[in-house]
């Protein structure tokens, strides 16, 4: 009887220690990245926890990968990555990181010959990332150009700030490509450096990859910024385009709704 008592009050103290694990919720990962790959792709990195089992990586809120370290190469685009940490059937909060690209839905530029001077021939991006267009007779907005329409030039370009003759209207050196494509869902991330222009042709309803490159030093400066943007509608020399712009620092993906 004595033995019966024994195992029965050992098999009880297993269950309330099962319990006992099972019934703590892991503490919510804080998670950092470094872009890596040319802006391919984030190392997602965070602190291990004692009573965490393992994570799990999220992709605009949908499951994508479970793993039991503490570190994670991310290479397919998103809008939000998110990270949590479950033991059992337990699951923390996420920590996300945000990889939506701020969007302009439609900003209406001129080619630079428009005899009404007062029309924005140029645009750049304020610090909240939305595209603002400048007209360029007004001096004081030159330093706030990233590209403007060359429209001198048959067919209209994209150009970059320091490519205007004889006087760049500020010295920073930024390019375009024209991605091949009409679909603008479609283009999830922007080409890696290589093949971009600083003057690159206008077609109505292409979609082009920009890369903002300030400083000319090529990919990796922490101010280096891309995104994508399509020519929705071309009449004379209005051009109106839809713009989305990566906020994270050297990131390419651009994926939208």
């Amino acid at each position: 009887m004595k033995k019966i008592l024994a195992l029965t009050f050992a098999f009880a103290a297993l269950l309330i220690l099962v319990g006992c694990e099972s019934s703590t919720t892991p503490d919510q990962p804080t998670v950092t990245y470094t872009v890596i790959d040319d802006g391919g792709g984030l190392t997602l990195t965070w602190s291990a926890d004692a009573n965490a089992d393992g994570f799990i990586i999220y992709h605009d809120d949908v499951a994508v990968d479970t793993v039991v370290g503490t570190t994670y190469t991310d290479t397919v685009p998103c809008m939000v990555i998110g990270v949590t940490a479950y033991a059992g059937d337990l699951e923390s909060a996420a920590d996300e990181i945000d990889c939506t690209p701020i969007e302009t839905a439609a900003l209406v530029v001129y080619g630079n010959t428009d005899p009404d001077t007062t029309h924005p021939s140029g645009f750049g991006f304020n610090a909240g990332g939305a595209a603002v267009a400048y007209s360029l007779s007004n001096t004081a907005n030159h330093p706030l150009l990233d590209y403007y329409i060359n429209s001198v030039a048959s067919p209209a370009e994209f150009t970059s700030p320091s490519d205007h003759l004889p006087t760049p209207y500020n010295d920073e050196v930024n390019a375009t490509k024209n991605s091949g494509s009409t679909n603008y869902t479609d283009e999830t991330i922007a080409d890696a450096p290589g093949g971009y222009s600083t003057q690159t042709d206008i077609t109505a309803n292409a979609v082009y990859h920009f890369w903002i490159d300030p400083d000319n030093d090529g990919w990796g400066s922490s101010n280096d910024y891309f995104g994508k943007i399509q020519v929705t509608g071309v009449n004379g020399l209005a051009n109106t385009l839809k713009i989305a712009y990566q906020g994270i620092a050297g990131l390419r993906w651009c994926v939208t709704p």
